[in-house]
């Protein structure tokens, strides 16, 4: 199935029938792409997540940064809506959906699925990394070039993420991986503008009513950050300039 396998289901009360949570958190710390698939009275789904969380011991979330809604409580929509979601293993899922005209609507919520199954695809390599100020820790920055130059696929870790908004990197430890669009090198370095980033507040476990902001990134191996970054419902964006320690990866497959 393209590298991805099933790595944890969950019954309805949450209990783990397959696989560990443990193992799954590991994987996702390590930059493994997530999916989860859920059963509902009514439909199936599956999501596919943008951006990918993980903390400490068991703590992971799968992160849509930018869920296009075509029906508002039901009812069809003349403007487009967007909602921002994050889903863990604890039966409740954080939505913040924003409507046209900078209206935000936090409809975050605990719901009963029937059962949650869980795809991990590990197919990323840690190439490079550094600390908040650019200095190398491991890897090689010329081979990350290199991967630039032959067109591969590449993602960055950030780590601290939740708390960028304020600067705050005193939440407990994480890391957050990215989906890059558009790696650049320049001044020597590697940079890449971002999909959609979701930033949250620096705590775990978290939830949109703790703070929110989506944010266009711009992530260097210098170990800067600029960035665009705006809570849903009170535009404009903000523009910053953050420091954080990264991990550059690259895909072995697909």
């Amino acid at each position: 199935m393209d590298g991805w396998e099933l790595a944890l289901e969950q019954q309805a009360d949450l209990k783990v029938t397959l696989g560990n949570v443990t193992d799954v958190a590991e994987k996702v710390r390590r930059g493994a792409d997530l999916r989860v698939y859920m059963t509902a009275e009514k439909y199936e789904e599956t999501i596919y997540f943008q951006q990918t969380y993980a903390g400490e011991s068991q703590a992971f979330a799968g992160l849509m940064s930018h869920h296009h809604g075509y029906v508002h409580h039901g009812q069809q929509v003349e403007q487009p809506n967007c909602s921002i979601f994050k889903y863990d293993t604890s039966g409740s899922f954080s939505q913040m959906k924003w409507l046209w005209g900078d209206v935000a609507l936090d409809e975050s919520a605990a719901y009963g699925y029937g059962v949650y199954r869980w795809f991990v695809n590990d197919r990323w390599r840690l190439v490079y990394e550094h600390d908040e100020d650019g200095n190398r820790l491991g890897g090689d920055l010329d081979e990350l070039k290199t991967h630039v130059r032959q067109g591969r696929t590449i993602q960055v870790g950030i780590r601290q993420l939740f708390g960028l908004a304020d600067d705050n990197s005193d939440g407990p430890e994480h890391i957050s991986y990215l989906t890059t669009m558009q790696p650049v090198i320049r001044d020597d370095h590697v940079e890449s503008n971002c999909d959609l980033a979701v930033v949250g507040a620096p705590q775990w476990p978290t939830n949109w009513a703790d703070g929110l902001h989506i944010g266009m990134l711009l992530p260097s191996t210098t170990g800067e950050i600029v960035s665009f970054l705006a809570e849903p419902g009170n535009l404009p964006f903000t523009r910053s300039v953050r420091r954080r320690a990264m991990c550059w990866m690259v895909a072995e497959k697909g």
